[in-house]
């Protein structure tokens, strides 16, 4: 494949795409070009910060991108491979960019072609990837697959595998299973005030945030709705370079939404990040966070008598979907601080992300648990009584890590912090 482009004094070693003398092999990725390599992004980039490496940096792997579109570089290159699918997608470097590169697609757009051009031969993934897809679209195949993760998780199963990816998975996600959930909608879509995304990993972890969801929502006297065709929102599938699995998850959510101005809600901040960036339709303008939401509704009619007022300090995880791609920073703390009794622990010398960046607690176990423990440390640097995450794969992987010490705040995601919070009275008003 040829030696892979190194930093030269913050110069690329690859020709801008339009002033390239050769066609292009592969497209898609001509915006990498507005990368002025002036290196502000490298400080804020966890892979950077973990590695040391310029192929692990934000401007590292747009040189890379110029040189694979190029043809200069091999698509089945595992180095290639290794520094491409490393990055953690959390978004640090769109933040701060000068250029404004927009790097989430980018690097989308060449895991796509890694995917077309795999560094070793499958070995079953095609069969992986068609799993699960359909588990994706179809819940009746994630509640087989929840049941059987539960039962391997009561049973020990992790213990007796060897070492590599099935006994980590099972491992690490151990703590965090939970039973599917039992919802009943409140409304149809034509009376509801607001539409519930489920997301898909309702019969793996969130069930108890979901039911929680329609507590709080039903106390404060929110109609909701449940749409029944809903589907994963897409962003495993669009992470990891399959494209079209992931737009016929668009294509199904678009379709079970329908087009009127009801506000969809979502509880994860990677399910909402993904859906405020769908292309088509009015799925996308409708999105919101369920706090977001919530806040506004509490503007309208703060509902202070419903609310526990005994005190609790909150150590607050805002992950990177929420910080770099909604950009919702400050409604989550703001809404949390006009609780009654509630007030926020600081939290200080956090890394840009706490290593969970989807599958990556996976796959990058020893990256993922390093920036995962320093996450933890600041969190608790402040002994808080709980902590509080609104991302669900960021929560499970900081949940993993509090197991092995003792004397750990619990992890809750937001609306299960509320939905505790609730008088006894308003709770059970709600029929939960």
């Amino acid at each position: 494949m040829g030696n892979l482009p190194e930093s030269n004094g913050g110069k690329t070693l690859a020709k801008p795409l339009g002033a390239s003398d050769r066609p292009l092999r592969f497209r898609g990725l001509s915006a990498a070009d507005q990368c002025v390599h002036c290196g502000l992004c490298l400080p804020h980039c966890p892979t950077y910060g973990w590695h040391g490496i310029e192929g692990d940096s934000p401007r590292g792997r747009l040189t890379l991108m110029q040189g694979l579109a190029q043809g200069r570089l091999e698509p089945d290159s595992e180095r290639l491979h290794s520094h491409l699918e490393g990055c953690l997608g959390c978004r640090s470097c769109e933040a701060v960019c000068p250029a404004r590169v927009p790097f989430g697609a980018l690097i989308d757009r060449a895991r796509e072609i890694l995917n077309e051009h795999p560094a070793t031969p499958p070995r079953g993934d095609r069969w992986r990837q068609m799993l699960q897809h359909q588990a994706l679209l179809h819940p009746a195949l994630r509640s087989l697959g929840g049941l059987a993760a539960r039962s391997g998780a009561r049973l020990g199963v992790d213990r007796l595998l060897p070492r590599g990816g099935w006994k980590r998975s099972l491992a690490h996600t151990r703590d965090s299973l939970a039973p599917e959930p039992r919802l009943r909608a409140t409304a149809t879509p034509e009376t509801a005030d607001a539409l519930l995304f489920t997301g898909c990993m309702d019969r793996f972890f969130t069930g108890p945030d979901l039911e929680a969801a329609m507590t709080v929502l039903e106390a404060l006297e929110v109609r909701v709705a449940i749409p029944r065709d809903q589907a994963c929102c897409g962003a495993l599938d669009q992470h990891s370079g399959h494209r079209a699995a992931a737009q016929a998850l668009r294509a199904r959510n678009t379709e079970a939404f329908g087009t009127h101005d009801i506000p969809v809600i979502a509880l994860d901040s990677g399910c909402e990040a993904t859906l405020r960036e769908y292309p088509e339709g009015t799925l996308g303008a409708r999105s919101r966070s369920l706090t977001r939401f919530l806040a506004q509704r509490l503007d309208a009619d703060p509902q202070g008598d419903i609310w526990e007022d005994t005190p609790i300090r909150i150590a607050l995880h805002l992950p990177c979907t929420q910080r770099n791609v909604t950009r919702e920073a400050r409604e989550l703390p703001a809404m949390l601080e006009r609780l009654p009794g509630v007030s926020l622990a600081p939290v200080t010398g956090a890394p840009n992300c706490c290593g969970a960046g989807g599958t990556a607690m996976l796959t990058q176990p020893a990256m993922a648990d390093g920036l995962g423990s320093e996450t933890l440390k600041a969190l608790t640097g402040a002994a808080p009584d709980v902590i509080v995450s609104p991302n669900v794969g960021c929560s499970v992987h900081l949940r993993a890590l509090t197991s092995q010490q003792a004397g750990q705040p619990e992890i809750l995601s937001p609306v299960r912090f509320l939905a505790r919070r609730l008088k006894n009275d308003a709770r059970g008003a709600s029929g939960r």
